[in-house]
């Protein structure tokens, strides 16, 4: 997949001098404590999307900074306009998407993601290392950020009643009917209007890409004839997931909601529904 490397890939890259590694793990949403993963990949740098890449007055929990912030940080970790940046989490496949797509929002495209994650690696018996490397020079790295990666809600909103437009959700099918409480406290159940639920889950096979065949499979289930494709899930994080495998099938026009549920889901004004996706 050209958005994914192997872990085998990733070692034999090592001493590559434009390889830049970020590890973009999170604390899965309804757990408590920071995230402290126990090893680190080699020369691996953190990618903290929920504070310095992060807007801090969103009052959400991390919606995409600025072109400008993220420059300012890209550079600061050393990051340069011709790196190869590879991203991945602790896990197999929940955050290290939204770094991806992130990425991709500020106009570069030669960024992956490790498949497997640091599980993956380590049972290969991979080195690691304990703390996080530290970067020595100042990158050159400029954002251009690309209008319409990640969109609001006034988007998705309009979206809703527009036959060109598809809103696929990824999280939990019980989530997106209703059935299941949300993991954050006073959130509304249920899902947006007219959306499908896709949930990211049902793409992977112990925290890796299921093979494309399948991937492709399950998008096609749901999309029936729609050119604009949006993706939701509980923070936005989990929809990027979505993004890059939409990608990866060749689809375009793509776009994250970035406030997702957290932000749909908590103001009363905005419509929800509850069952199973609509009919098409």
């Amino acid at each position: 997949m050209k958005n994914l490397v192997t872990a085998t890939w990733l070692n034999e890259h090592l001493t590559d001098p434009k390889l830049v590694i970020f590890d973009a793990g999170m604390v899965r949403p309804g757990l408590p404590g920071q995230y402290q993963p126990h090893a680190k990949l080699p020369n691996a740098l953190r990618f903290d999307f929920k504070r310095q890449l992060a807007d801090l007055s969103s009052g959400l929990s991390h919606t995409m900074c600025s072109p400008e912030q993220f420059t300012e940080q890209m550079q600061l970790l050393g990051v340069d306009n011709d790196s190869l940046v590879v991203i991945y989490e602790d896990g197999g496949l929940f955050s290290a998407a939204r770094g991806w797509w992130m990425f991709k929002a500020m106009g570069f495209d030669n960024v992956k993601v490790l498949s497997g994650g640091l599980a993956k690696w380590q049972s290969l018996g991979y080195l690691t290392q304990v703390e996080y490397s530290q970067n020595h020079h100042k990158g050159n790295f400029k954002a251009r950020a690309r209008v319409g990666y990640f969109i609001d809600t006034a988007a998705v909103f309009n979206g809703i009643d527009d036959d060109d437009v598809l809103l696929l959700d990824a999280r939990s099918y019980k989530r997106f009917t209703g059935e299941m409480a949300e993991p954050r406290e006073g959130m509304r159940s249920g899902h947006i209007p007219n959306s499908c639920s896709l949930p990211f889950a049902a793409l992977l096979n112990d925290g890796e890409a299921k093979p494309l065949t399948q991937i492709k499979a399950a998008f096609e289930a749901v999309i029936d004839g729609q050119s604009i494709l949006q993706f939701s899930c509980g923070s936005g994080v989990t929809a990027c997931i979505l993004a890059l495998f939409a990608d990866e099938c060749g689809y375009e026009n793509l776009h994250v909601y970035d406030g997702s549920w957290s932000e749909w889901g908590g103001r009363d004004e905005l419509p929800i529904e509850t069952g199973s996706c609509p009919a098409r």
